[in-house]
């Protein structure tokens, strides 16, 4: 609804282009909707099977995530196949404050599905992932100090140290990516970037004002999901021949189908992640919806119709 009424409000001098775009944005989340409820759908409708059964095509199977090709999460530090990272920072408007998104870092990496039975190669490539929220916390004179963390990852978490060098550990990434650009100019910017990271680092910012001990007076808000090693997933996906096999018990892949698209990893149950889709979609639909036959109506009274 917010990028809705930003569009109203960007075009408020072209009230037409404004319907347009509002229309445009609750019909996209009408087929969205209907997408996610035909994910429903094939979940629903397709059995899970163990993996020594399964055939050529769209299946279901459940198990461990296994595998020797792991990550660490950046903040919880958990072996997994798979981590998103969200960094957001609190924010001033006109009209109040908000969370605006800073940057989202992920990594993914292949790994076998287990189920006792037999284990089969998953290429994560273009998944849609459902996981497990690790981690969510916040560092700033504004944050609330409250911070939540799966129990059942019998760690710590990260520290307010842990959270600081993440955030300094942006000005490492575009220092490299200035660097790698050979442009004029480029390695001066990489030592402006180095000497503010190093100043980070410490706990000192720069700012407008000057030096500023608390992240430049910005509070910052992590949220971190994982696909955790050994821990049990479903997957929706397409087998096919796996075209490098280890051997002869390693002949087949799930991967997004060419033709059938649907591929979800996830980390809930096979009812919740059906009830989380079934609700998603009603949601999507009902918004997109409501927001088309509104642009409707409006249209209809600014042309004395209604």
């Amino acid at each position: 609804m917010t990028i809705l009424f930003a569009a109203f409000a960007s075009t408020s001098g072209h009230p037409t282009l404004g319907l347009l775009i509002g229309f445009a944005i609750g019909a996209l989340l009408f087929f969205l909707g209907f997408r996610r409820y035909r994910e429903y759908r094939i979940l629903a409708d397709t059995p899970e099977m163990p993996v020594r059964s399964i055939p050529m095509g769209l299946v279901h199977v459940h198990g461990k995530a296994t595998g020797d090709d792991r990550l660490a999460s950046p903040l919880t530090r958990m072996p997994c196949f798979y981590y998103r990272v969200q960094l957001e920072k609190w924010v001033k408007k006109d009209k109040g404050s908000e969370w605006e998104n800073v940057g989202t870092e992920k990594d993914e990496r292949p790994f076998y599905l287990d189920d006792g039975t037999a284990k089969v190669l998953v290429n994560p490539q273009h998944a849609e992932y459902d996981v497990l929220r690790t981690f969510r916390g916040e560092i700033g004179p504004n944050s609330s100090r409250t911070r939540s963390l799966d129990p059942s990852l019998g760690v710590a978490g990260p520290s307010d140290q842990d959270l600081r060098a993440y955030v300094t550990g942006g000005f490492s990434r575009a220092r490299a990516a200035f660097e790698a650009t050979n442009l004029p100019g480029a390695k001066a910017i990489g030592k402006v970037l180095a000497v503010e990271q190093k100043l980070e680092s410490m706990g000192v910012s720069l700012s407008g004002g000057g030096l500023s001990m608390d992240l430049g007076g910005h509070t910052y808000r992590f949220t971190e999901h994982a696909l955790l090693a050994d821990r049990e997933c479903n997957v929706l996906g397409t087998c096919t021949e796996n075209p490098s096999p280890k051997d002869q018990h390693d002949r087949n892949l799930l991967k997004k189908g060419e033709n059938e698209k649907t591929f979800v990893i996830s980390s809930k149950t096979e009812k919740q992640l059906e009830k989380g889709l079934r609700l998603q979609a009603l949601v999507m639909i009902l918004i997109g919806a409501a927001i088309m036959i509104g642009v409707v109506a409006i249209a209809l009274h600014n042309a004395k119709m209604l």
